[in-house]
């Protein structure tokens, strides 16, 4: 654990525990492991710090490609206004290492500023890898590519790994600090809701601690993990982090060395979801281009021989394989709307049998684990949309038993060895234990990166995946207008910020962060204070933040339920009635909301009394999104299943433009009879200023390669905020 200690490095502020470098008020975020190489750098200042003892340290011994530490260096010298020839920060001692010749001073203050109690920390870890402990409860697929020479090389190069089975050395993972988002249909894409905040149907937490053992260190994200039936190899997907597609890659334990599963690859074809057979040579794994090709591919690791033992739905693939003799179980739907169901296929026959129906509100099975001894499925049904409920299939019998709902989407699971438990990844970010015979709940991870997809082998070993796949923050741009101008980053933290609105007079802003655990509510001043404003205690879908006219009240939804949050008080107020809705805005007077009904089919645009929950006007009717010109007070919309942008003026509906069809409510603002909204076209993304008395379009490049669409906020002098994306490093390890 870095201790909340921040470091003065020369004009820079380094602050670990949020991955961030500042100078004058500007963030710059570093990588994970950039950030780890930073402070051992600076923690042996005064001595030159070598390659071995790096690679020691900040990759616990893999064999890291003298490529990858000078790319660190370079990436480090960058944020620190240094270059590989002036040398003022960081300089390379020939044939010894690195050394850091700037000044340094060590800050021993905390971090943040908060107006609400402080969910219970973590536990984390040290860079070294040693854990400090702590009896305190806490809460529960990119673009510039490396070359295929680059790939290959780093492929074929053995990493040094904790030998298998029961003589693994026990270390505990040296991860302190945090990871990034982990779908970004999440992110970018429409979010399902409940009703009513989840509630988990458990008995008070505790904490029994399992050590981390780092199995992967490659240079991108590796996520899918499953061990061999004997714990000797690993099998996971692959994917470089500014590359598309996925690979299956196998690593023998013993000998560390790593190499792609054989296949053809046509095209954008993905290899994903990897499964053992009993025999430890056979693997089957999932085959897509995400459009119009799926299957199902057997591979003789040994002879390299493939087989395309079925097909699957082109667009909706499984997430899960298993093995259980001579049959491979996986899920398939015939379409995105149908329920997913689990198969179970033959491989003698290639005859597939489906054994789930599940007749229910939400997507159907998930994904699922075979107990150790095969008798066994533990599934994952979606219901009620945010929900999962764990069920227990028995393959003899074809019994289902209901054990455990959560409130938020699950995608993996994983036994104990004995059998007798159940690992999952909890709404914190981090694995809890679910005994079969008792239902208590038991914490085993602790760290303040995220940790998710526990897989288990046919012995019951778990591996899961440290980091999320996505990182999210939030970007200020002051002058929109002006040519030299460009968004620089002013919020983010070793978790994932987002949803970001910025309050009319440009003083503060209001966002969604993950980085206390559950999403919270949070306030930044414009002076970098940061508040925050929420407490909830169960995982929640927070979206479509904004501000009020006169600043002073917060609207969104939470599960799709409509609130306001004063910020004076921090009161949160959920609004009555109002919990199948979206695209909330404030309007014209205060206390008013607009919001689309999502209760029936008829697309009602609302005006909705914030504290009562009284509706006060139809606006429209097939509508879908639609927000007030503050400046003139016309409303303006889109409508359901109609392309263009309308607006409405004393009752009368008129046509502006066919150019934009509003989505999201946060996406897109009127001010003055200017619209304004982002576009992407041909790989470059745009802020453009549209006038909805003239249709001119003025359009702004914006010099960022990932950015939402679906977020934007401006003050009233123009300040804009935007969602940044970029992928991250993920690693997998092994619960001991």
């Amino acid at each position: 654990m870095f201790n909340n200690n921040k470091y003065r490095l020369g004009e820079y502020l380094v602050v670990p525990e949020r991955c961030v470098v500042s100078r004058e008020g500007i963030d710059t975020k570093l990588e994970l492991r950039v950030m780890q190489v930073l402070v051992c750098l600076i923690e042996r200042a005064g001595r030159p710090v070598s390659r071995d003892e790096l690679i020691k340290e900040v990759w616990r011994g893999g064999v890291v490609s003298d490529n990858a530490i000078n790319r660190i260096i370079a990436l480090l010298r960058s944020a620190l206004g240094d270059d590989a020839r002036s040398q003022r920060v960081i300089k390379t001692v020939p044939k010894v290492g690195y050394l850091v010749v700037a000044e340094i001073e060590q800050i021993n203050t905390p971090l943040l500023k908060t107006v609400a109690a402080v969910p219970e920390s973590h536990a984390a870890a040290t860079l070294s890898g040693k854990a400090e402990t702590e009896n305190k409860p806490a809460f529960d697929a990119a673009t510039d590519s490396p070359t295929s020479d680059q790939i290959n090389q780093q492929l074929a190069t053995p990493v040094k790994t904790p030998p298998h089975g029961s003589s693994r050395s026990g270390r505990l993972l040296g991860f302190a600090l945090a990871g990034l988002t982990v779908s970004l249909a999440i992110m970018g894409g429409i979010q399902y809701f409940s009703k009513a905040p989840p509630v988990e149907n458990i008995s008070p937490i505790k904490d029994v601690i399992a050590s981390l053992e780092p199995l992967t260190s490659l240079d991108g994200q590796e996520v899918d993990p499953i061990l061999s039936p004997d714990g000797s190899q690993l099998a996971f997907s692959f994917r470089p982090l500014n590359e598309e597609t996925w690979r299956v890659l196998v690593q023998d334990l013993r000998t560390g060395v790593v190499s792609q599963v054989a296949g053809s690859f046509p095209g954008k074809m993905n290899g994903r979801y990897p499964a053992w057979a009993e025999d430890g040579r056979h693997l089957a794994y999932l085959r897509y281009d995400g459009v119009a090709r799926c299957e199902l591919v057997l591979v003789d690791i040994v002879s390299e021989d493939e087989q395309i033992v079925g097909s699957c739905g082109a667009t909706n693939q499984s997430s899960a394989l298993t093995f259980n003799g001579r049959q491979l179980f996986y899920i398939d739907s015939a379409s995105i709307e149908d329920f997913k169901k689990i198969y179970r296929l033959d491989l003698d026959t290639l005859q597939k049998e489906q054994i789930s129906q599940p007749h229910i509100t939400g997507r159907g099975d998930l994904s699922f684990a075979l107990s150790p001894d095969g008798s066994q499925l533990a599934v994952l049904r979606n219901s009620g949309w945010s929900d999962t409920q764990i069920m227990l299939f028995t393959l003899s019998s074809g019994e289902w038993r209901s054990l455990h709902k959560v409130g938020y989407p699950l995608r993996s699971i994983a036994w104990s060895g004995d059998g007798k438990s159940l690992i999952y990844r909890a709404e914190e970010g981090q694995l809890h234990q679910y005994n079969l015979a008792s239902g208590q709940v038991t914490r085993i991870t602790k760290i303040l990166q995220e940790i998710n997809s526990p897989k288990s082998n046919a012995r019951g070993q778990v591996t899961a995946v440290v980091g999320e796949l996505v990182e999210e923050e939030i970007w200020l741009w002051d002058s929109p207008l002006t040519t030299d101008s460009s968004p620089k980053p002013w919020i983010s933290s070793s978790r994932r910020d987002y949803r970001g609105a910025i309050s009319p007079d440009g003083s503060r802003a209001v966002f969604v962060s993950t980085k206390t655990g559950l999403p919270q509510i949070w306030m930044r001043e414009f002076d970098g204070v940061e508040h925050k404003l929420t407490d909830l205690k169960r995982f929640s879908y927070i979206d479509e933040l904004s501000f009020s006219m006169d600043g002073s009240m917060v609207a969104g939804s939470i599960n799709g339920a409509a609130f306001t949050l004063d910020l004076a008080t921090a009161h949160l107020n959920m609004v009555p009635n109002m919990t199948m809705v979206r695209n909330i805005s404030f309007g014209i007077k205060h206390g008013e909301l607009v919001m689309t009904d999502l209760s029936n089919s008829s697309g009602k645009i609302k005006l909705v009394n914030a504290f009562s929950g009284e509706e006060l006007r139809v606006l429209v009717i097939g509508g879908y999104s639609g927000r007030y010109d503050w400046a003139t007070g016309d409303f303006y919309f889109s409508k359901k299943h109609v392309r263009g942008t309308w607006s409405l003026r004393n009752g009368v509906e008129e046509l502006i433009t066919e150019d934009f069809t509003p989505v999201f409510s946060e996406a897109w603002l009127v001010d003055n009879k200017d619209m304004w909204y982002l576009e992407k076209d041909d790989g470059q993304f745009y802020l453009t200023r549209q006038s909805v008395n003239t249709n001119e379009k003025v359009r702004v490049d914006i010099k960022v390669k990932h950015l939402s669409l679906r977020n934007i906020s401006m003050s009233k002098d123009r300040k804009i905020l935007l969602s940044v994306l970029t992928n991250s490093n993920t690693d997998v390890v092994y619960l001991n």
